[in-house]
């Protein structure tokens, strides 16, 4: 079984810079981007002091970003809940927008979510310069004892990396997965019929024959064995009738369903899942570069 793996898809090329391609994925993130700019515009719009319906669900969410954040980070980095709710809801729709059909995930693309790891380290590192000089944050590479400055070097390095690669690889990992799956039951599904029509129309038509029997043995009886197979064996039987016939050449039923709840499975709950992870990691990182401030010493007054 040969399955083939490939990139985005490449929709035009604008011939600057060597030539910029416009992918499947900055079409799902562009879209994903204006969708969360003018769902910001509208949800901001005639906002009411006595909230209801709609507002209450917005505000809602917003405090409860807010309390994660406040949690994770420390009340005085409160100021970071719309960087935090932006990679989250991000994330999210950029997971979701494969759910569409005819648009790739922008999240299954490493160009997106290492692009997002890089921007977490350079305001990690900005913070660090800020708070403790250049100096200090090349000393702070050497820390506890300088024999670890190769170790502390490459964890700085693998950082961005591990973020990019946890998030792309659960998400594009879940479309490779279903893709092999959808080849292994098309497979199937040919291996099947073929055994079934070898002997032409006899075996399809006792098979559809005796699903109907124990279909109507079913409904005397009211025996959920002879419900299960009888809607096998006359299934079965159908679609070998249709195979012989022509008609169904070519189709994998088996196929049917499966890589579909898989595809959800993938894009919702996992989508989902690795967008509060990896939110979750970007609040430690950054909150570990701004701790919480030292309360100033009050200076008490001399007679």
């Amino acid at each position: 079984m040969n399955v083939s793996v490939t990139g985005p898809y490449i929709y035009f090329t604008i011939p600057i810079f060597g030539g910029i391609p416009i992918t499947q994925t900055t079409v799902s993130h562009l879209l994903v981007t204006i969708f969360l700019c003018v769902a910001s515009v509208m949800l901001g719009r005639r906002l009411k002091k006595r909230p209801d319906g709609l507002q209450v669900m917005v505000e809602k969410g917003v405090m409860m970003l807010r309390n994660m954040v406040t949690e994770t980070m420390g009340e005085h980095n409160a100021h970071w809940t719309s960087f935090i709710g932006t990679i989250f809801l991000s994330s999210i729709c950029g997971s979701f927008i494969g759910l569409s059909g005819f648009l790739r995930s922008s999240t299954a693309d490493l160009s997106c979510t290492l692009v997002w790891s890089l921007m977490v380290t350079a305001i990690i590192w900005y913070n660090n310069i800020k708070y403790n000089g250049f100096f200090g944050w090349l000393k702070g590479f050497t820390k506890p004892i300088a024999v670890m400055t190769p170790m502390n070097i490459i964890s700085e390095i693998a950082q961005p990396v591990s973020m990019a690669f946890r998030h792309f690889g659960n998400v594009a990992g879940g479309g490779v997965i279903t893709g092999i799956l959808y080849s292994a039951l098309s497979m199937a599904s040919a291996a099947l019929l073929s055994l079934i029509t070898a002997s032409g129309w006899i075996v399809p038509t006792l098979l559809l024959v005796g699903g109907i029997a124990l279909l109507v043995l079913w409904r005397k009886q009211t025996s959920r064995k002879a419900l299960i197979f009888g809607i096998i064996f006359a299934a079965t039987g159908l679609l070998g009738i249709l195979e012989f016939a022509g008609i169904l050449s070519g189709v994998p039923f088996l196929a049917y369903g499966i890589p579909a709840v898989l595809s959800c499975y993938f894009d919702l709950f996992s989508g989902f899942v690795q967008a509060y992870v990896f939110s979750l990691l970007t609040m430690v990182y950054i909150s570990a570069s701004l701790p919480e401030p030292k309360p100033e010493e009050s200076e008490t007054p001399i007679d």
